[in-house]
């Protein structure tokens, strides 16, 4: 399907053609619980179809893969090649908002952590097809509407091994789902012929052309061709891309430019014998650290190390191993780009929550991809910035000081939320961001050193708010605004500067300078701007009294930064969960150690967004003086 014809399509039915990454791919992580437990993950499959791919991480269990045209009950695991089983346990329905799955110990064992990846039907994304063998050359019709990229089939009804086509790879050779052999020839797989936008072509193989004998096959699009860029906004964007690179064994590895932040990784050598490896960010992949990779060749439970770190461009290889770095060995790999959807509320991208005992679970309602954690508001704690591309290590909000390691008690891969197991039994809060288009965006580089000026981003528009920080070296935290110039949030000071440390904001790059341009100083930044009825990055001048400013909310906001430009005065942070109201408004300040205020009346509330108070006269709205804020609603 064209961009014009859907575009056609979608005006005659009065409606939006857009469609984003969010609503044909899923990652989801769960804990099991042994019992019936839907996974809503924002897939229809019961009226769309696709296929479910899941897999226990906790425990050696092998991959299942069930899919809308088989049927709930049917199942295949990719580490071997058996006939499909008929199950009642591991799915037990196909949903308009995801799956449910059983008391089955594959894909729902007691407290075992578990991950799915739901790939829906979709023209230029991903399509299944079954049929029934005939034992001749010949040709499958698909619904893919593009060519494929990617093609793996299984015979069904007896044994025989996976086998995949990779177009790169071409249509003379094929690779071994359920093994590790690099790509071989097999004329009789492919019958030598490339697939086409409407069908592919199967030989006389066993493994994909059996008479009487059933198949299925899975059709994942990424060749770049236009048909499959038909995503997004303006239905003009790819989302999935299939290609090669080639290793150097090299802890600086190659650099795959995708065009796009990827959050699903598919890798095989195809030069020499190796395992398949799948990562996703919310399993996690760590900047210059972990990467946790499953084998879908093998039933082993999870492992981690250094393989890849994602950016807003694509990825880069970290590590020498063969299996994802040989030299001058040739390598494939699928890739799925991030979440796109600009956010239509708040509470789909902020949340505050407190804790007082046990090992809190923060609860989000989403994937946690920034959090600001202080453990106690009480008292003299600093305040810990936690980010999922930077894993376990924080920096101080309040500090200069480089990264600290948090070790195992915080966790990022929460659907709903992150974990910190460490026990509590203080006033601890934590307040949580996720990242989205045109919101907020986490971006983290690093290297050798020397220096790097320009460094992509994927907030999709200009930033108006930066907050930057090195990771590896003792330095203050910059925050730059668009309308101001930059101040240290770490510090009480006003306006420091307007060109030592970011030079200009692109919509796509962030063009820094002097001051945080070294690579090896693992930097990281954190954007913001404005989204309508959900975000506002602004300025106000304050007159001393009641005066609201207008953030273009419905609701009032729920978070507000406030910090005075002109004059030394603190990073004041206000939330509903501390309350805004009409009466005592309680505060913390980012910028330092100290405990929560309360008795003071500075804001009020608005519909609009918020208000300043005559009794905030000496802090936050001092007559003449200026301010930045950062609010959300």
């Amino acid at each position: 399907m064209t961009n014009i014809r859907r575009a056609l399509e979608a005006a005659a039915a009065g409606g939006d053609s857009a469609t984003y990454v969010e609503d044909v791919f899923s990652t989801y992580v769960y804990t099991g619980t042994g019992a019936t437990l839907a996974i809503n993950n924002g897939i229809d499959l019961s009226g769309e179809g696709g296929l479910v791919w899941i897999k226990n991480r906790t425990n050696t269990n092998g991959h299942r893969q069930i899919d809308t045209n088989r049927g709930v009950l049917k199942v295949l695991e990719s580490y071997d090649e058996t006939a499909e089983a008929t199950e009642s346990g591991s799915l037990t329905a196909f949903n308009s908002n995801g799956f449910t799955v059983g008391d089955s110990v594959h894909t729902n064992e007691v407290n075992d952590k578990t991950v799915s990846w739901t790939f829906r039907k979709a023209p230029g994304f991903f399509d299944v097809v079954t049929y029934t063998g005939n034992g001749a050359n010949r040709t499958i019709s698909h619904n893919l509407e593009c060519v494929p990229a990617f093609i793996v089939v299984k015979r069904t009804s007896s044994a025989e091994d996976w086998t995949c086509y990779q177009h790169d790879v071409g249509a003379t050779k094929y690779l071994q789902l359920n093994g590790t052999g690099a790509a071989d020839t097999l004329a009789e797989a492919w019958n030598d012929t490339a697939p086409t936008s409407s069908v592919f072509t199967v030989g006389t193989h066993a493994r994909v052309n059996t008479d009487t004998e059933t198949y299925v096959a899975y059709l994942f699009a990424g060749t770049g061709d236009a048909a499959s860029q038909i995503f997004g906004a303006d239905s003009d964007e790819s989302i999935i891309k299939c290609g090669t690179y080639t290793g150097n064994a090299s802890a600086d590895g190659p650099t795959i430019s995708l065009g796009w932040e990827p959050q699903y990784v598919l890798i095989k050598n195809t030069s020499a014998s190796g395992n398949w490896y799948v990562m996703d960010i919310m399993r996690g992949i760590v900047t210059g650290g972990n990467s946790a990779r499953l084998s879908p060749n093998l039933s082993d439970a999870e492992s981690s190390g250094g393989v890849l770190e994602v950016n807003a461009d694509g990825f880069k290889i970290i590590n020498d191993y063969s299996n994802w770095n040989g030299s001058g060995n040739t390598l494939i790999y699928i890739a799925i780009r991030r979440p796109m959807k600009v956010p239509e509320a708040g509470t789909e991208v902020f949340a505050v929550d407190t804790k007082t005992t046990g090992n809190p679970n923060w609860d989000s309602n989403f994937p946690v991809d920034f959090s600001i954690f202080k453990q106690d508001i009480t008292g003299a704690y600093d305040n810990l910035v936690f980010s999922r591309l930077t894993g376990t290590s924080y920096v101080k909000a309040n500090s200069a000081q480089d990264k600290r390691n948090g070790g195992t008690d915080f966790a990022f891969d929460y659907m709903e939320g992150w974990g910190q197991d460490g026990s509590t039994s203080a006033v601890a809060f934590s307040w949580m961001f996720k990242r989205a288009a045109e919101f907020m965006d986490v971006v983290t580089w690093g290297g050798a050193s020397g220096t790097l000026n320009s460094v992509a981003h994927g907030l999709g528009v200009v930033p108006e708010l930066v907050m930057l920080k090195y990771r590896n070296a003792t330095d203050s935290w910059y925050v730059y605004t668009s309308a101001t110039g930059y101040m240290i949030l770490d510090t009480a000071g006003g306006i420091v500067g307007t060109t030592d440390y970011m030079a200009s904001t692109t919509a796509s790059v962030l063009n820094v300078t002097g001051l945080v341009s070294n690579p090896a100083n693992e930097p990281i930044a954190f954007l913001f701007a404005t989204v309508a009825g959900v975000s506002k990055v602004g300025t106000y001048t304050a007159d001393g009294t009641l005066t609201t400013i207008n953030c273009g909310f419905s609701a009032g906001a729920r978070f507000i930064l406030i910090k005075r430009t002109d004059a030394e005065e603190s990073w004041f942070l206000y939330d509903s969960l501390q309350g805004i109201t009409a009466g005592n408004d309680p505060y913390l300040r980012l910028n330092a150690d100290y405990g929560q205020v309360t008795g003071t009346d500075y804001i009020d509330p608005d519909s609009s967004g918020f208000q300043l108070t005559a009794a905030g006269s000496s802090t936050i709205n001092v007559d003449t003086g200026t301010y930045i804020f950062l609010a959300i609603a």
